[in-house]
């Protein structure tokens, strides 16, 4: 015969690999009602403004829902994870071609930046931070 221990572990392993029936339809209500929640207020948003502003007419709340999707085609695309937007991309400096690979030779100059961070940079950044924070004359 089992011991009350052995059918607790038991339990306890085996809720630890089926995800639970309630969680599941909780996720399932809770995504649908932030969906309804999202087009309500894009629906919201419209009606209260672009009437006003663009003298444009009212929308229904299935046509906001179509407008947030077209938007979401049209302008964010349809790419998702970790490489997404601006996260990964270069500073606005990369765009001007400053120390750019392929713009003549500041590609060269490019390829010394951690040399000279290694060598320079952190003692020379750290002589920038101690002139900001000391007492004006001091």
């Amino acid at each position: 015969m089992e011991t009350n221990e052995n059918n607790t572990m038991k339990g306890r392993c085996c809720n630890r690999r089926r995800p639970k029936a309630h969680w599941i339809i909780l996720g399932v209500l809770g995504f649908a009602a932030l969906l309804f929640l999202f087009g309500a207020i894009i629906m919201w948003l419209w009606n209260g403004l672009m009437p006003a502003v663009f003298h444009l007419g009212v929308i229904t709340y299935w046509q906001a829902v179509g407008l947030a999707i077209l938007a979401r085609l049209l302008f964010g695309g349809m790419h998702h994870g970790p490489h997404h937007g601006r996260r990964n991309r270069p500073g606005p400096w990369w765009r001007r071609g400053h120390m750019h690979p392929g713009g003549g030779d500041s590609g060269m100059r490019w390829s010394y930046y951690e040399q000279y961070w290694n060598e320079e940079g952190e003692k020379a950044f750290n002589e920038y931070v101690r002139r900001k924070t000391e007492a004006p004359g001091a």
